[in-house]
């Protein structure tokens, strides 16, 4: 017994599980997808990678700065530093800047937010259309084994 169930214990104890002992034996194949380091690479760059077009006469600029407290800067600061470590972004001398701020969240912490309305405002929309859902199923119909090429 554990936690609030044992009469002699005043206080809930939280015991830790690894995850291969949360998942199913059966399942066990598949737990080197869910491995943090693994997860830690970005795919290698294609001929369809995802571009971002703007329109024309975009002057980039410099944004607002929101005063941060000690503790907001710090957790700024240690995002920056695990991004840059994990390459997911690079450093950069552009001029164009989009304010950070926090949000209050339901559990009293704080999410970060960046401010990219500016930049949006000058983004050139995708114009394609998205398959309705109803469309794919009417497609797939009662099949059992599936290809990227009927999704």
């Amino acid at each position: 017994m554990c936690g609030k169930d044992n009469p002699d214990m005043g206080e809930e104890v939280k015991i830790e599980k690894s995850v291969e002992d949360m998942v199913p034996n059966r399942f066990h194949k598949y737990l080197s997808f869910f491995k943090k380091k693994e997860l830690e690479c970005l795919p290698l760059c294609k001929l369809w990678n995802h571009a971002i077009k703007t329109k024309s006469g975009l002057q980039l600029k410099k944004s607002k700065v929101y005063v941060l407290s000690p503790k907001e800067q710090e957790e700024v600061d240690d995002f920056i530093n695990e991004q840059l470590r994990k390459g997911y972004i690079q450093p950069s001398k552009s001029p164009q800047t989009s304010p950070i701020f926090f949000v209050p969240k339901k559990d009293h912490k704080k999410r970060m937010c960046t401010d990219y309305h500016y930049l949006n405002d000058w983004t050139i929309k995708n114009a394609y259309s998205l398959p309705l859902i109803s469309e794919i199923i009417d497609k797939v119909g009662k099949a059992k084994v599936f290809t990227k090429l009927y999704l």
